[in-house]
Formats: structure tokens, C-alpha cells, sequence
């Protein structure tokens, strides 16, 4: 029996990341000297702007429990957010899910949870696992959002960038988003 996917039910974790994202870019920090971290149980490695601050949570979805794992920096005094994101699926699930269906239902979920508006989005891929890349505006229209969201065996990753509508440089946001590597996936 196929899984069945209703929308934003399942891949609940790009929500979670953007709902967390609009949070911290109200907030403010000190900017840090851009410096590359390295994952070794997330498998990946980034370039950001400063140590990012680690946090888990568990989540119950319809296919069961997931840990999302979040590593988060704020830059410019909170006007910009730098987060990535991963959470495991149990194997049966990737096993018989349709992927395509998967990042549609990780694309509804990430725009539905912030009540956002969809400006664009693409596919990419990273190692030759399947992703999607967004731009998102904020449902007040003040945070556009640009994140990628991967599909790497059970793992689903997510590479968020939240900076203000109004943003005259994306040299960084790019920067960041360009710079996530896979590590022994």
C-alpha cells in the first residue's frame, strides 16, 4: 500500500524551519566573521556567518516521530536568519513514497505554515538527490525567504535564508545557500 500525503502533513519540518526563521528575524545579534561548520552526524557542511546556535525537537508526524535537528545564526542585528534544518523519515516510507510528491508536499507545508506567497520555484539537486529550491514572501510581505529542500535517502534537509523584502545585496544569502555540501551521504 502506497503512502498517501495530505498537504503539509507529513514533510511538516520546512514549516517548522520558516515559522522558526520568522521568529529569530525579529530578534537582534552582533554579526560573526563568515566561518564554515561541519555536521558530522547531520552530514553536511556550510558556510555562515558566525557559530550557529544547535537545537532538536520531536515531532509527531503521519508517518511517524521525527528529531529536526536546527542550526541557526542571525546576522545583522536579526535582519537576517541563516538556518539549516534536517529530520529523518523512517526508511519504509522513502522507500515506497514518490519523492516528486514528497518536495511538492515539503513545498505546501513550507508556504501554508507562514501563510506565505510562493514567488518562485525550481528543481535542484545536490550528489544526485532530488530538491526543490523556493522563494517565499512572508505573509505580511516584510521576509522573503529562499530555501532549498533536499530528499537524501530517509533525510530531508533544508537550507533557509530569511532577509528583509527589501534587501539591497544577495550576494550572502547566495553565499550560504551555494556553500551546502554533503558529507558521506
Amino acid at each position: 500500500m502506497r503512502p498517501s500525503f495530505r498537504k503539509g502533513v507529513l514533510p511538516v519540518l520546512p514549516g517548522i524551519a520558516l515559522l522558526v526563521a520568522l521568529a529569530a528575524a525579529l530578534t537582534g545579534c552582533e554579526t560573526s566573521p563568515w566561518k564554515d561548520f561541519h555536521s558530522m552526524e547531520g552530514g553536511f557542511s556550510v558556510s555562515m556567518p558566525g557559530t550557529p546556535v544547535e537545537r532538536r525537537q520531536a515531532y509527531q508526524t503521519q508517518a511517524g516521530p521525527v528529531e529536526a535537528h536546527f542550526f541557526t545564526v542571525e546576522a545583522d542585528r536579526g535582519s537576517l536568519v541563516y538556518m539549516v534544518v534536517y529530520g529523518d523519515y523512517p526508511e519504509a516510507l522513502m522507500a515506497t513514497g514518490d519523492r516528486e510528491m514528497l518536495l511538492d508536499a515539503a513545498r505546501d507545508g513550507a508556504v501554508g505554515n507562514i501563510q506565505g506567497t510562493l514567488l518562485s520555484e525550481r528543481a535542484v539537486s545536490i550528489g544526485g538527490h532530488p530538491g526543490r529550491e523556493l522563494q517565499v514572501l512572508s505573509s505580511d510581505g516584510r521576509l522573503a525567504l529562499k530555501m532549498r529542500i533536499y530528499l537524501v535517502n530517509n533525510r530531508q534537509y533544508q537550507v533557509v535564508a530569511v532577509t528583509p523584502k527589501e534587501t539591497r545585496s544577495t550576494a550572502d544569502r547566495d553565499r550560504f545557500l551555494d556553500s551546502f555540501r554533503l558529507k558521506g551521504n
